[in-house]
């Protein structure tokens, strides 16, 4: 594998009515965050870090290991039983489920970007460009972002492309953008090689001064007009009763009622209503969320369920007066990447939010390893998503003695759990109703760990999540032990274990009557005969992963692809060309 160049830049001219404009196009120098990325922390395959620099795989067109990828595509991941359920109402058709923070050498006013997608291209949906230059101050949760790009995801052929994206003219110069993914119309991973910015430098006056004027004009008090504004009393929804004006209300989004707060003292007063703000969702509007945004929904929040504030940039301080303001009343809380948390935010929440059920705090950075052990007493935990972050073993053994209702927990790509067998020993003792488990790439968990789940926690199990565990070994016969004593198993992913064989696969289509979900990508010594005997049997499999199996042809899969059309069947490639 090839380390990517940190710098790849060239500068050209172009010639305007102003005279020489100094051009320049850049490719990525750092990536700052990610919200998830499918290749391990510690590898170089299939990680966020490999869009820094110029593009190594483009005009091929496939599966390369030297791509950013990310976590998943498509409906299926929303199909599982571990899928969290959606909730607030948001204008957006399609709402982001990745990002990518990226940072180049230097800043300039930028006017495009030239995106290389080398595989399962079309699921950009927005470009944020961060206004470093406006009084950005991230510890104080006061961010500047603006959408220089939006649109709908593109269904593309079966071939690379350039992806030319074309700004929104901003007022400033700028070297730090976010990208954001709508991944659900995808058939597989979308693979990125490089991103290139084009932008002017920023000496160029002329550019400046237009650019300015043209953002004064749109916001200046003399084209908004505001003194021409009286207050209105409420006009003819006054007339209306109370509980008809609360349903019309109940079908606005946030951002409509904050909105509608503004035209009139009696539409404000409307729009306070408690039960209109039971269930908050700021994720898609994470780029205009502030302490000021949280502090402003107190008054609002009283009755306050359901809290999502995934991606957004607060402070502590703000975050603990909405959660206290909830008054118990909060029993979801979701924070992925939410790099502000740290152990007073956990102490925060522990204390304000005693029935909490679901708590989400993938790729949350700020929270030290042992710190997590916080968790354990929030004894009504029934959800908990600690994927990619820095949780130790001695946290997770904590969290499974004190939260004991745990029906699902992610543990995916937990790097600094060391004992991933004792992890499913506690699960198995004290965690009896667990439905879903998620041990992506637990390099620890053998055998003896598997075992002790299934012989515990057969009945309730409904997904697990084994992919590149390569420490368990199917000749110890836990893969078939696990189909026959966990008849309720709806998703089973193996990916990349080399030692999965045909006997495997032949238990999996005797037992395996619920399944519904099935990755055996990258096992070699499958049969096609023991897969389509799969096929035949499972008859509510919806979904099997059949990539890189060395002896499933392609003219295979495409008879089957026929053959079970309620099936979406995934075979993946690589080419030279």
């Amino acid at each position: 594998m090839t380390v990517r160049q940190t710098s790849s830049e060239s500068t050209v001219y172009k010639k305007t009515s102003n005279g020489k404009f100094h051009l320049d196009e850049l490719f990525v120098n750092r990536v700052l965050q990610f919200s998830s990325q499918y290749g391990a922390a510690q590898s170089m395959c299939y990680i966020a870090n490999n869009l820094v620099g110029p593009p190594e795989v483009y005009p091929k067109h496939g599966d390369f290991t030297c791509t950013c990828v990310f976590r998943t595509y498509g409906p299926w991941w929303k199909m599982a039983p571990s899928a969290p359920k959606s909730f607030g109402r948001f204008s957006t058709p399609y709402p982001s489920d990745d990002f990518v923070e990226i940072l180049f050498e230097r800043m300039v006013y930028p006017i495009g970007f030239k995106v290389y997608e080398t595989y399962n291209p079309g699921a950009i949906v927005k470009v944020m460009a961060c206004d470093r230059l406006a009084g950005t101050c991230v510890d104080q949760g006061d961010t500047k972002w603006n959408c220089v790009w939006s649109g709908p995801p593109q269904k593309c052929s079966e071939k690379c492309r350039i992806f030319e994206i074309s700004f929104k003219p901003i007022s400033y110069p700028t070297n730090l953008f976010r990208i954001e993914f709508h991944h659900q119309m995808l058939q597989y991973y979308t693979e990125i090689d490089a991103i290139q910015l084009i932008g002017y430098k920023p000496n160029l006056e002329n550019y400046i001064v237009s650019q300015i004027s043209f953002s004064t004009a749109i916001t200046s008090p003399a084209a908004i007009q505001r003194d021409s504004f009286t207050e209105m009393d409420g006009g003819y929804f006054k007339l209306l009763p109370q509980e008809i004006l609360f349903f019309l209300l109940s079908y606005l989004d946030q951002v409509s009622l904050c909105l509608l707060s503004q035209t009139c003292k009696y539409l404000r007063d409307s729009t306070y209503d408690a039960f209109l703000w039971t269930k908050v969702n700021l994720k898609p509007y994470w780029y205009k969320v502030s302490d000021k945004t949280l502090n402003s929904l107190v008054s609002r929040c009283k009755k306050l369920n359901k809290l999502d504030v995934s991606w957004c940039n607060v402070t502590d301080l703000s975050l603990k007066g909405l959660l206290v303001a909830s008054n118990t009343n909060l029993i979801c809380l979701r924070l992925a990447c939410c790099d502000f948390i740290t152990l007073t935010s956990l102490q925060i929440l522990v204390k304000a939010c005693r029935n909490l059920e679901e708590l989400d705090l993938q790729n949350c950075s700020g929270i030290n390893c042992n710190e997590f052990e916080y968790i354990c007493r929030l004894e009504q935990l029934e959800n908990l998503n600690l994927y990619s972050t820095t949780v130790t073993s001695p946290a997770v053994l904590q969290i499974l003695k004190g939260c004991l209702k745990l029906r699902v927990l992610n543990l995916g790509s937990c790097f600094m759990v060391e004992n991933y067998d004792k992890v499913a020993e506690y699960i198995a003792k004290y965690s009896r109703c667990i439905e879903c488990l998620d041990f992506w790439r637990a390099r620890s968990l053998s055998s003896n760990g598997l075992f002790a789940i299934i012989n515990n926690n057969n009945m309730s199990l409904q997904e697990l999540d084994l992919g590149w565990v390569r420490s368990l070994l199917s000749e110890s016969g836990c893969f078939i032990e696990l189909v026959r004593k966990c008849p309720n198993l709806k998703k089973l992913f193996l990916t990349a274990n080399r030692t999965v064989c045909n006997e495997d696969l032949i238990n999996f289509a005797e037992y395996g009557c619920n399944l519904e979900q099935l990755d055996i990508l990258g096992i070699w010594e499958v049969s096609e005969d023991c897969v389509y005997r799969i096929l035949q049997n499972c008859h509510k499999l919806r979904f099997l992963d059949v990539s890189f199996c060395d002896d499933i042809k392609e003219s295979s899969v495409n008879f089957w692809r026929q053959a079970f059309p309620h099936v979406s069947i995934k075979k993946s490639y690589s080419t030279n060309h």
